[in-house]
């Protein structure tokens, strides 16, 4: 009888032991990439050409899945109108309603939505975006009103704030974001910023994008995460937190120079650490493709030079 009844508990035993956090300590972790635009080129491919954008990460989605957020700058408004309705300008985005389908495909759960292209169509469009994006499940950071400009995640314990800032057009000064960030840190175990700065395809942050980031670090950020430029730029560990100034694009259909790679960041908050893996890849007709093998080492070796790295991830005691 005791063999049976060993027989019964053991595989019980077992369950309650994976299942358990208590046994196997689970900490927040956050992936960001940078620009999403799916208008102009990537439009085109999608509906004429019957192309998905994200059919190369599809097949590395473990890579993805094993994050609690994963987040994209979308550079641009979701909105079904007459585009002679949305600003007249040179470059003018407007994406189709199935984005957040297609985001969400690949584990997209919170956009940033402070950028220079969100109010090409206006208030309409701006409001289209956050309904469309409300509607799927998809919480989003960076709304134009200075007390809505961040969202606030209860992950594993951890209370994390999500902060979105636009640089270049905002309605406000970085500045105003300052005591924000303060107070946010003060009220929270972290906080996570997506910042939309820079000049556009230069591969070095300016004095004005440093002199931002350590602002933010000053009052309390932990970790940065930069877009617009359109191309890599370096990355920056400062008083334990990390600044990477430009990801570059995820989707984009730019593909000269420097613009087609790019790369996620991510990052797991762990007790009195925080621990960094980025995910490389190259951007194929507009769709990005996790590099691997020699030619992942050899990305992370030269991106992360200087600092103690193994198998493009590296730790930053805090």
């Amino acid at each position: 009888m005791v063999f049976y009844a060993l027989l019964i508990l053991v595989p019980v035993l077992i369950f309650y032991l994976i299942s358990s956090k208590t046994v196997f300590k689970k900490y927040p972790s956050i992936l960001g990439f940078g620009d999403v635009m799916f208008d102009r080129g990537v439009r085109n491919i999608i509906e004429k050409r019957k192309r998905d954008p994200f059919e190369y990460i599809k097949k590395d989605l473990n890579l993805i899945n094993n994050f609690d957020i994963v987040t994209v700058n979308l550079e641009g408004p979701i909105v079904e109108m007459d585009r002679a309705q949305c600003q007249q300008k040179i470059y003018n985005f407007q994406f189709s309603k199935d984005t957040t389908d297609r985001l969400k495909s690949i584990g997209v759960n919170m956009v940033n939505i402070a950028n220079n292209h969100s109010y090409d169509c206006l208030k309409t469009g701006f409001l289209a975006t956050k309904k469309y994006l409300e509607e799927a499940q998809i919480e989003y950071m960076g709304d134009r009103d200075l007390d809505k400009s961040y969202v606030i995640k209860n992950i594993d314990e951890k209370k994390i704030a999500f902060v979105g800032i636009d640089e270049l057009t905002g309605p406000y000064p970085v500045s105003r974001y300052y005591p924000i960030v303060k107070r946010l840190k003060s009220e929270n175990d972290y906080v996570v910023v997506n910042i939309h700065w820079g000049t556009e395809y230069e591969l070095q942050e300016n004095s004005l994008q440093k002199s931002i980031a350590h602002n933010l670090i000053d009052n309390g950020v932990d970790v940065i995460f930069g877009h617009h430029p359109h191309v890599l730029e370096p990355m920056e560990v400062y008083k334990g937190a990390v600044v990477f100034y430009s990801l570059g694009n995820f989707v984009f259909d730019q593909d000269f120079g420097d613009t087609t790679i790019g790369l996620g960041a991510g990052v797991e908050f762990q007790d009195n650490k925080k621990v960094f893996n980025i995910f490389p890849y190259n951007i194929k007709k507009f769709a990005p493709d996790f590099m691997k093998g020699e030619e992942k080492d050899v990305f992370c070796q030269k991106y992360l030079k200087g600092l103690n790295q193994k198998d493009c991830r590296f730790i930053v005691q805090t």
